[in-house]
């Protein structure tokens, strides 16, 4: 929410939810996860900045992320009654990248993704790779630039970006 105009805005897609500004639109950048080694890799003279400081929680929501979220996938209890009717077309933990440009919204499957991909995309190249460092996925156009991503389940964002195509899939 911001404290201007009280407007409650989705944090993924920068759209306004409700208040005053409803119905508009934050400007979004490219999102991108990676480990210290793939970006020192791309950057050496990148700084990087860490605080060593976890509460107890942290703690304890570090360890859950590692055994059990960052493996399988996991619903918190009481999560998936907060959820709306699910899109079936993938597992709901199916990793990947999705990519939104211009109001269109697609889905890589992280499996399928391979040596890479070559998406015509309204008649532009889209490349989408794995990084050979960390293996996480990202896209990018002929020219160097990057659309706007997310490396993501399934679920999350095929809730935000609703009836969102996926390469190589029938999408119906």
């Amino acid at each position: 929410m911001d404290d201007e105009t009280e407007t409650i805005w989705d944090h993924i897609a920068g759209e306004a939810m409700h208040g005053e500004l409803t119905g508009t639109r934050l400007d979004v950048w490219p999102i991108t996860m990676s480990t210290v080694e793939a970006a020192l890799a791309n950057d050496p003279k990148l700084t990087l900045s860490r605080s060593d400081a976890k509460g107890l929680l942290g703690q304890i929501m570090g360890l859950i992320h590692r055994k059990i979220i960052g493996s399988r996938g996991f619903f918190p209890p009481g999560f998936r009654k907060t959820m709306g009717e699910i899109d079936t077309r993938l597992p709901e933990f199916t990793q990947g990248l999705g990519v939104v440009v211009d109001e269109k919204a697609r889905f890589y499957v992280m499996n399928e993704i391979g040596d890479g991909i070559q998406d015509d995309w309204a008649g532009r190249t889209l490349s989408v790779r794995r990084n050979p460092i960390d293996r996480v996925p990202y896209a990018e156009w002929e020219d160097g630039s990057r659309p706007f991503q997310l490396f993501s389940r399934w679920y999350g964002f095929a809730f935000t970006f609703p009836g969102c195509d996926i390469y190589g899939h029938e999408n119906g």
